[in-house]
């Protein structure tokens, strides 16, 4: 089935042209965007580096130093990037890429099944030269795959030297326009939806309602350009979700990862009733690109939010529509256009988020958090000077300069990226990390999945990275109870096998990590991941964290799951009946995990304080152990930082603030806005504001002299802290570690 039809070299005969190419299903395949989409090995092995070029039309390459181990195959070097797109047996297709290499390097370059057994369907081992040469693979599909059941792969682990990679494109040559799905563009865009201006009849688009929970009815309206419009008439039931009542229709076209999709309405309420703005998967997950709360007003107002297609979607597999169930009452919408932009730039658009939802975000809590955070993240700190012989020193000079908070303040991070000795971005991250925190979460490494695969090996090698740099680690997670969460050679475990199985894997990382971690999360997401625990009986939810504190008597057990500061009511009651019934049974919980993947609409800063107080009536240590907010806004993504970190800082049963990544460059929200520091390692607003907080106002710093007793007394920081005291033309250093409950004093001895 494979067959390499043709070696050949080419130059774009015209601009012109480009538009008439069949797609390319690789996604930044210039590397115009450095190296976003593609899955580029980083260990000592492998210095990756995007350069400026000049190989056909392309400007920017991918240019990878490899040095692979003696003996290792030509896969231990991968580069590669799932296809998201679904393919169809049978149907032509071509890999397409420039490269060159100065050592003539060999590299295999294949479209292959993204798992076990690695079918392939395009594929050949190519000798690269010096210069600059566009290679052409052809082949069909072997089989159907679904979007992301493929991958492009370049295998470049057969010998040292420099490869360099470009241009790389996967299509179907014989792809033809289809009137309608042309690649969408900010001059021409693609309408995703019919009937927006309501000039046609509702059947078979936007439908009539169901008559009882909504009521549907044309309308006359004296918005411009759209003299028709709908009345909507919403009655949902007492306290339903505002997903009870919904009405859209399904997306007629689909879009390509990563096309910018702007929904735009205009609408009114009498009753300034709330809607969300949806735009998701039409089947279950759901999972959703727009989800954006407006409180309408009685005037008429366009509003407009923007998402990001995070796959490829066909047609009908997308749905745009609103959520009428918060509120009783009327709406009023006219000229609605949910349009596909292609790949346009954000900064493109205009949107006008309501970024709470309709709900008020008062500053009232602000001076009381600063008041606790003045009592409870200080105490005293008496320095006493004394001679050898113990004799009062007055007058000394006293410095105390902050080395170490007491209070986490960290991040999750791939525990691959501290052990690289060669990638700039690797050395830079560790740079960063060291810098910025005190604690660290390992993002999947200690994950039941990442079993066997050398996992243990890269996190305790890691560890001792942390623990030289002074970095305490969080074990995130024993149990996730899903069977997509097991690895894959126990998925088909059930009974008492399963149970046999978790126990024994409880046992064994906890045992093997003692000392190594301060925490586990002995249990993730319990409130929606309850396949498992449904099938071994939910004794065993409990169970596990006996079977983890007999493994390990000292460090601290917690559960850890979602939805409860970031707002979603139904669901944190059913975390809290989770939690409930862990101490019901016994289960020795020291702290609960509060994951806080924000979101907008955002949860006014007076709510989440009240959230961690009813979090708090449960007796244990809260941490805060996921945050991101997926905000493109920079301003408004720093306030909110700002903000919820001072009132987590401020809450007493508040023991950690733990990010769920801070880079652009290694973090799974970077495309909504979700990192701190761009992939350029330039700061957003969000990152002065965390050093800002932090490492000045929360940090001591301090200078004075002793009094008469020869006793200098400030108000510390919990932490450690370096004394400097100068006197009688003598100076001595000494370390403090400031805790609550201590007694807040060090004596330093002049000789």
């Amino acid at each position: 089935m494979r067959q390499l039809l043709a070696v050949i070299l080419t130059a774009l005969a015209c601009v012109g042209c480009a538009q008439e190419e069949p797609a390319n299903l690789v996604l930044n395949g210039g590397f115009t965007n450095q190296m976003e989409e593609w899955s580029v090995p980083q260990s000592q092995a492998c210095l990756a580096k995007v350069i400026d070029v000049s190989a056909g039309p392309y400007a920017k390459a991918l240019q990878l130093t490899v040095r692979p181990e003696p003996g290792s195959q030509p896969h231990s070097l991968v580069l590669n990037q799932k296809v998201d797109e679904r393919l169809v047996q049978g149907e032509p297709l071509v890999l397409s890429f420039w490269a060159r290499s100065p050592q003539s390097n060999r590299i295999n370059a294949y479209v292959e099944l993204s798992r076990d057994p690695y079918t392939k369907t395009v594929g050949e081992t190519v000798t690269l030269t010096p210069e600059w040469k566009e290679y052409v693979l052809s082949s069909k599909a072997v089989q159907d795959y679904k979007a992301g059941d493929a991958q492009v792969v370049f295998h470049l682990g057969f010998a040292p030297g420099v490869i360099e990679l470009t241009g790389i494109r996967f299509y179907d040559p014989e792809a033809k326009p289809v009137p309608g799905r042309e690649r969408p563009t900010v001059d021409q865009p693609v309408s995703m939806v019919d009937n927006g201006d309501f000039s046609g009849p509702l059947e078979g688009n936007w439908g009539m309602g169901d008559g009882q929970k909504l009521q549907v009815t044309p309308l006359s309206t004296e918005v411009t350009g759209y003299p028709k419009g709908l009345r909507l008439v919403t009655s949902p039931p007492p306290d339903s979700q505002g997903w009870s009542v919904g009405f859209g229709q399904r997306c007629k076209v689909g879009v390509r990862k990563g096309d910018a999709v702007y929904f735009q309405a205009w609408m009114r309420s009498p009753d300034k009733v709330r809607v969300t703005f949806v735009w998701e998967m039409a089947e279950a997950p759901n999972t959703k690109g727009i989800s954006q709360m407006v409180r309408l007003t009685p005037e008429w107002k366009e509003y407009r939010f923007l998402g990001r297609a995070f796959q490829s979607f066909g047609p009908e597999e997308t749905q745009a529509k609103w959520f009428l169930g918060h509120d009783k009452g009327t709406v009023e919408v006219a000229g609605v256009r949910v349009e596909n932009y292609g790949p346009a730039t954000d900064h493109t658009f205009s949107e006008t988020i309501d970024y709470w939802g309709g709900r008020e975000n008062r500053d009232t809590w602000r001076a009381s958090a600063l008041e606790r955070i003045e009592k409870i993240r200080k105490g005293n700190l008496t320095v006493c000077v004394r001679g050898l012989d113990g004799a009062i020193v007055p007058d000394a000079v006293v410095k105390v300069d902050q080395q170490r908070h007491f209070f986490r303040f960290g991040s999750a991070v791939p525990a691959s990226r501290l052990l690289d000795t060669v990638n700039p971005d690797n050395l830079r991250f560790q740079e960063e990390v060291a810098r910025l925190f005190n604690t660290v979460t390992f993002e999947n490494d200690l994950k039941w999945p990442a079993i066997g695969d050398g996992s243990l090996s890269t996190v305790n090698r890691a560890i001792d990275w942390l623990k030289a740099h002074d970095i305490d680690v969080r074990g995130h997670c024993l149990l996730w109870g899903s069977y997509k969460h097991l690895p894959p050679a126990l998925r088909e475990l059930r009974g008492e096998e399963l149970l046999a199985a978790c126990k024994a894997h409880v046992t064994d990382y906890a045992t093997r990590m003692r000392g190594k971690v301060y925490l586990w999360d002995v249990v993730n997401e319990a409130g929606s991941n309850v396949e498992v625990w449904d099938n071994l009986g939910w004794e065993s939810f409990a169970d596990s964290f006996r079977w983890a504190r007999a493994a390990d008597p000292d460090v601290k057990l917690c559960y850890n799951d979602y939805g409860i500061i970031d707002e979603r009511p139904e669901y944190r009651a059913k975390v809290a009946q989770r939690i409930r019934y862990l101490l019901d049974h016994g289960a020795p919980v020291d702290a609960l995990g509060i994951q806080g993947h924000m979101h907008s609409p955002l949860t006014p800063i007076v709510r989440v304080l009240e959230i961690l107080d009813e979090w708090a009536a449960f007796g244990k240590d809260l941490e805060i152990t996921e945050y991101d907010v997926g905000l493109r806004d920079d301003q408004m993504h720093a306030e909110y930082t700002r903000d919820l970190l001072t009132a987590a800082f401020s809450h007493p049963s508040v023991k950690s603030f733990i990010m769920w990544g801070f880079w652009e460059g290694s973090h799974w929200r970077a495309r909504d806005g979700g990192a701190m520091v761009r992939r350029d390692w330039s700061n957003r607003p969000a990152a002065d504001i965390y050093q800002d907080l932090v490492f000045r106002q929360w940090w001591t710093n301090w200078q004075g002299k002793t009094n008469a007793a020869g006793d200098a007394t400030l108000r510390a920081f919990y932490g450690r802290h370096q004394v400097t005291v100068e006197a009688q033309g003598k100076k001595v250093t000494a370390t403090v570690n400031l805790v609550p409950g201590g007694d807040g004093m060090v004596e330093v001895k002049l000789p």
